[in-house]
């Protein structure tokens, strides 16, 4: 029994990995197509469990139902209903009232649709975090940390879901964007940790000693990510904001703030740090996947950088950007934890 639920404990962190950034993907196509607003409420959208697909469905009919708080469009308002009710030939505004958490109120099928498959992914993300949290239960006295990072997954599944209907409340505004993000990474670390922990040790020869400056480096690396991505993700705020005002694309870069120039110029220090990193694990062979992967999508991430700067940033290339920028961040602090563990393995032995 207790080597089934090992093996299934495995496998939820496995699934759960690959579910985020299947969350992060579809984020990032909600951000790129610009349809966080799809769904002005949260968690139905529109008032209704399955989102409208006809401008028909959020619009005032003579003899139609409503339901309590279904929502409708009109004379430029979003509507909610007060009670459930049949309407008759005259619109009576006693039986609604404004949504008063914004004033958003347009509706584009493509644009809803978006959104609510963006949190369906979330839905179905969570249903194995909470079964890999009752499996590490399992392990609450024999491997407390197990326990306690299946709960910090958990916990951050809950945070990201209720940090989910703050954005939409807030229209978008403000700092909550980055918030939302930098969650999406913590629940990363969580997973990649217990990942990590509940793999066998390897019992090859360490094939060079695995020092404090890498690991300094290592975790310098990972740091630095960080930055560039928060960096990146207030750009990204900011163009929604432009892209409020005007949808002439050309015009974008020029009216980003020096937000923008830092993040773009860092991609040196990036190169930098990342290729001294390379050199000094240069010979230690098991790391190199690890290393060629992170050498790979830091030149990619630099190739889309320039489309995104110098080509008017096409909505295709946003959302590519943000997922390798994940999986980079990802593949450093993995790297990261597996030099931990090295390098306890070789003064081990010392």
């Amino acid at each position: 029994m207790s080597d089934s639920i090992k093996k299934y404990f495995k496998v939820c962190i496995a699934v759960n990995l690959i579910l985020v950034f299947i969350v992060i993907a579809a984020g990032s196509i909600v951000r790129a197509t610009g349809s966080g607003m799809g769904c002005p409420d949260w968690p139905t959208c529109f008032g209704k469990l399955i989102p409208p697909t006809n401008i028909s469905q959020v619009s005032w009919h003579p003899n139609n139902s409503f339901k309590e708080g279904e929502m409708i469009i009109r004379d430029e308002l979003l509507l909610v209903a007060n009670k459930d009710f049949t309407s008759d030939g005259d619109f009576k505004k006693a039986n609604w009232h404004k949504y008063e958490k914004h004033d958003y109120a347009i509706f584009n099928p493509l644009h809803t649709w978006v959104e609510f498959i963006n949190r369906l992914a979330t839905v179905v993300l969570g249903f194995p975090i909470v079964l890999m949290f009752l499996l590490s239960l399992y392990y609450i006295k024999i491997n407390p940390l197990n326990t306690l990072f299946a709960f910090g997954s958990l916990f951050m599944v809950g945070f990201q879901a209720w940090l989910g209907k703050i954005v939409v409340d807030r229209n978008l505004q403000g700092t909550t964007i980055t918030y939302h993000m930098l969650g999406v990474f913590i629940l990363i670390g969580f997973l990649l940790i217990l990942w990590n922990r509940n793999k066998k040790e390897l019992k090859e020869q360490i094939e060079s000693l695995v020092n404090q400056k890498n690991l300094m480096v290592s975790i310098a690396t990972v740091l630095l990510s960080l930055i560039m991505i928060i960096l990146g993700t207030q750009v990204r705020e900011e163009v929604d904001a432009i892209a409020k005002l005007t949808t002439d694309r050309t015009t974008w870069v020029n009216q980003l703030s020096i937000i923008f120039i830092f993040h773009r110029s860092l991609i040196w220090l990036v190169l930098g740090l990342n290729a001294i990193l390379m050199y000094q694990l240069r010979s230690i062979l098991k790391y190199r996947i690890h290393l060629v992967s992170i050498g790979i999508l830091i030149l990619c991430e630099s190739i889309i950088g320039v489309i995104l700067s110098y080509f008017n940033m096409p909505a295709a290339a946003q959302p590519i950007h943000l997922l390798f920028a994940a999986l980079l961040i990802s593949i450093q602090f993995d790297l990261f934890i597996k030099l931990k563990r090295s390098s306890k393995l070789t003064l081990g032995k010392a």
